[in-house]
């Protein structure tokens, strides 16, 4: 796998996210899409072991923001039990939506066992 030209692996992380002066490539949103799609963790960083192939250091980067995402799909299904079970009907959250909720879930950490392993 190559990379591709856009990626700042080796630029240092203050330069990449410097909110006075952003480069180009950060000042849009199909910039900022760009980044996270080649590379970027769920901080905003690249991946920060460079001793590791390119393709291993973007899997591992999905996996991280696969992570934050199934925690913070995690901690709003646990509110919408809470909810569930001291609120009026309502006011919880429709069968639907925490149907959604559980799908995104399982999609997620199927994403997280999938990438973690290595391919070889």
């Amino acid at each position: 796998m190559t990379a591709p030209n856009s990626l700042p692996f080796s630029a240092p992380a203050d330069s990449i996210n410097d909110d006075e002066n952003p480069s180009p490539d950060l000042s849009t949103l199909l910039g900022c899409l760009d980044r996270i799609r080649t590379g970027e963790g769920a901080d905003g960083q690249p991946w920060p072991e460079t001793h590791l192939p390119l393709g291993r250091r973007m899997a591992l980067a999905r996996i991280d923001r696969a992570a934050a995402g199934l925690l913070t799909v995690a901690e709003v299904l646990h509110a919408a039990e809470r909810c569930r079970a001291v609120a009026t009907p309502d006011r919880h959250l429709s069968e639907g939506v925490v149907d959604g909720l559980f799908l995104a879930c399982r999609s997620l950490a199927e994403l997280v066992c999938q990438d973690i392993r290595p391919r070889g």
